[in-house]
């Protein structure tokens, strides 16, 4: 009698066939980086062509003359680079201490894409009423006309269509920095480096109007435009973009494009405002052409206008970005919160 024992085994199941390893990813270019160059290389060349065709005239210094106070640009460029080492070192020390905090922001869900809003929620408003939110855009579109028919000057008007403005935003500027933290105050310097930009895209569209007279080019709050307000805003810019670095533990790449930029206008504005300060003689004589502007110590095809107006540039676009990447990452970490709280 055959028992179980005799009766041949079963044939064991053939092994699954391997996966096919993916394809490794080709190169491809970061769209935004690629978008950032075309933006710049736009504004270059419409920069080149106004700097040929609207040149500004004024008061220029020999070429001996403008190596005389060369050792201060060179004590400016120390400065600076003493505070990049800082910030440099500070976040290394940073990363090191908190290695759970150096994850950037991380990629988004299939299904996190999809619900995601156009504009990121922790950019809108979102304790603001729609109603306050409407009227302030009727006062502000109603204040363009009637700023032209009483013939007001252009820093009252701007100002008119800005003050609207200023109590909602303070207002979730606040509530921001309760619920989000640092970010809120980065996108507040955000805020303030586009206005910062509308001056200075003004300025230069009033100099093409007025074929280059820098007399009466000074942009929307021409009360403003001295050496002081400029030092003390780009100074600010500059050491606050620093120390978002050091708190974002330098995870975010564009943040530190926006520095590096920040760095080099930082250097011009410390030269310029010793001038300003020690040798006025030598300022008003054309040491306001600064370091890299045409007839500078160094000097380049573009005048102060134009190089100045190129340096806010390359801060603001690559700071938009990070900001916009940081936006976000918040939105998906507040999102559980957000959608509990509903």
């Amino acid at each position: 009698m055959s028992t179980l024992l005799d009766s041949p085994s079963a044939p064991s199941p053939a092994p699954p066939p391997e996966p096919t390893p993916p394809k490794p990813a080709g190169w491809a270019p970061d769209r935004r980086f690629m978008g950032l160059a075309i933006v710049v290389d736009v504004v270059a060349l419409a920069l080149a062509y106004i700097a040929v065709t609207v040149p500004i005239g004024g008061p220029q210094l020999t070429s001996g003359e403008v190596n005389e106070h060369w050792l201060v640009a060179v004590g400016a460029a120390i400065v600076v680079l003493i505070g990049t080492t800082f910030v440099i070192v500070r976040t290394l020390r940073l990363r090191r201490r908190f290695p759970d905090e150096l994850a950037g922001p991380r990629a988004a869900t299939a299904a996190e894409v999809r619900d995601q809003p156009r504009i990121p929620r922790s950019l809108r408003f979102e304790i603001t009423s729609r109603r306050t939110i409407v009227i302030a855009r009727v006062i502000s579109l109603a204040a363009v006309p009637v700023a032209m028919v009483i013939g007001a000057p252009f820093w009252l008007a701007w100002f008119t269509v800005l003050a609207p403005w200023i109590a909602p935003v303070a207002l979730e500027a606040r509530w921001k920095y309760a619920r989000y933290g640092v970010f809120a105050l980065f996108a507040l310097m955000g805020l303030l480096q586009l206005l910062h930009m509308v001056e200075h895209s003004v300025q230069v569209g009033q100099l093409v109007a007025t074929s280059g007279d820098l007399s009466r080019s000074h942009g929307l709050f021409g009360q403003l435009d001295f050496e002081l307000v400029h030092f003390v805003t780009d100074s600010l810019l500059w050491i606050g973009l620093g120390l978002l670095i050091m708190v974002l533990r330098g995870r975010n790449a564009w943040l530190w494009v926006a520095f590096v930029a920040a760095s080099l206008h930082e250097v011009e504005h410390l030269y310029l405002f010793w001038q300003h300060l020690f040798d006025t003689n030598f300022y008003l004589s054309g040491g306001f052409s600064g370091i890299m502007g045409h007839h500078g110590l160094i000097g380049s095809p573009l005048d102060r206008p134009y190089l100045h107006y190129t340096y806010n540039l390359i801060v603001f676009v690559p700071m938009l970005i990070a900001i916009w990447d940081e936006a976000r990452h918040i939105d998906r970490v507040h999102a559980p919160a957000a959608r509990g709280a509903e």
